[in-house]
C-alpha cells in the first residue's frame, strides 16, 4: 500500500545497483592494464593505442594515463547520475546497462588494439573485423548489465479514491469507456534530425572511432521515430504505444495512480518513453497535459486537447476499481 510521498521505492536492490554501476569501468581498467603487463615485452616500444589507432609516441605512459583517466572519468558520470537517480530504480537499471556497454566498448576497442600490436615492430592497422566485434560486445555488454540488475522492485500500491476537485467522468456501474487519441510531436523529430546530422558530421570529420557517431545516429533515429505516439485509456490502465518503432508500449496500471489532473502546459524536456526523476510521458511544449501522479513520486504527461476528459476517465476508473474495493 502506497503510505507516504516519501516512500523510497529504491531501496530493495539499490546496493546490487550501485557496485553494478561503478564496477565496469574498474574492471575494463584493469582488463587494459594486465594485458598491457602480460605482454609489454612483445610491443613496440614507440607505439601506443588511442581510440583504436595504434601510432607512434615516445612511450605506452600516455596510453595508460588516457585509460585511467577514462575509466575515472566514466566513475565520476555514472555515480553523480546514479546518486541523481537514487529512489528512482527503473532509471538505475538503465544506467548499469549503460555502465557495462560503455566498459565493454572501452575494454575491446584498446584491448584488440594492443593484442593487434603483439611481435610488431611498428604501429599496426586494426583488423577488419574490429569494428563489428566492438559493436557485437557491446550490445551484448548492455544486454548483460540489463540483466544482472535484476528485476526491479514492484511500484507501491494505491488504495485511496482520488481527492475532491479533480475531474470524475460519471460512469454507471456496467458502463465501460474508452479514451484514445494519437499524437505528434515535431520537437522530436526536429531534435532527432539533429542528432542523425551530427552523427553523421561526426562519423566522417571528428573520430575514427564509432561509438559516438553510432551512438548519436540511434538516438535520432529513435526520437524522430518517437515522434508520433498513440494513448489508450481503459478499464485496465493507461497505454503509450510508439508506432514507428513497431508498437513498443509501456502501460501504466491502475494501481501504481494516485489520481489524474490536467494542466495548461508542462515543458517536455527530459520525457519520453524513460524518462527522468521527474516523470516521464510525451509533451508538446504547448496545450492542455494530462497528468498522472504515480506512487513512486514520478508523474506522467502527455499532451492531449481532451486531457480533461483523459483525466476524468482515469479518475472514474480509480474511483470505481477503489470503491469496490472498500477503501
Amino acid at each position: 500500500m502506497y503510505d507516504s510521498p516519501q516512500h523510497d521505492a529504491g531501496r530493495p536492490g539499490r546496493p546490487r545497483r550501485l557496485v553494478l554501476t561503478v564496477l565496469p569501468p574498474l574492471l575494463a581498467l584493469l582488463f587494459l592494464l594486465l594485458l598491457f603487463a602480460v605482454f609489454r615485452d612483445r610491443l613496440p616500444g614507440r607505439a601506443y593505442v588511442w581510440g583504436g589507432e595504434p601510432r607512434y609516441a615516445p612511450g605506452w605512459g600516455g596510453w595508460l594515463r588516457s585509460a585511467a583517466l577514462s575509466a575515472g572519468a566514466f566513475e565520476v558520470v555514472f555515480l553523480a547520475v546514479f546518486t541523481h537517480y537514487w529512489r528512482w530504480p527503473g532509471l538505475q537499471r538503465w544506467l548499469v546497462a549503460c555502465s557495462v556497454a560503455v566498459s565493454v566498448s572501452m575494454a575491446a576497442e584498446s584491448g584488440i588494439g594492443v593484442t593487434a600490436l603483439i611481435d610488431s615492430p611498428e604501429p599496426t592497422a586494426a583488423p577488419a573485423w574490429q569494428v563489428p566485434a566492438e559493436i557485437a560486445l557491446t550490445l551484448l555488454g548492455g544486454v548483460s548489465g540489463w540483466w544482472l540488475a535484476g528485476p526491479l522492485p514492484p511500484a507501491p500500491g494505491a488504495r485511496t479514491a482520488p481527492p475532491p476537485g479533480v475531474p470524475v467522468l460519471p460512469l454507471a456501474p456496467a458502463q465501460r469507456a474508452v479514451y484514445a487519441v494519437s499524437a505528434w510531436y515535431p520537437r522530436s523529430f526536429l531534435q532527432g534530425a539533429a542528432m542523425l546530422a551530427f552523427g553523421w558530421f561526426g562519423l566522417f570529420n571528428l573520430s575514427r572511432s564509432w561509438q559516438g557517431a553510432t551512438l548519436m545516429a540511434l538516438m535520432g533515429l529513435v526520437a524522430i521515430l518517437s515522434a508520433r505516439t498513440r494513448l489508450r485509456i481503459d478499464g485496465s490502465g493507461v497505454e503509450v504505444s510508439l508506432p514507428g518503432l513497431g508498437g513498443v508500449r509501456r502501460v501504466v496500471p491502475y494501481d501504481t495512480v494516485l489520481f489524474a489532473s490536467v494542466r495548461p502546459e508542462a515543458s517536455g524536456r527530459g520525457l519520453g518513453m524513460i524518462g527522468g526523476s521527474r516523470g516521464w510521458g510525451y509533451v508538446s511544449g504547448r496545450g492542455p497535459v494530462l497528468a498522472l501522479r504515480l506512487t513512486d513520486g514520478r508523474e506522467f504527461l502527455y499532451s492531449t486537447r481532451d486531457a480533461e476528459t483523459a483525466a476524468a476517465l482515469v479518475n472514474a476508473s480509480l474511483t470505481r476499481a477503489r470503491g469496490a474495493a472498500g477503501c
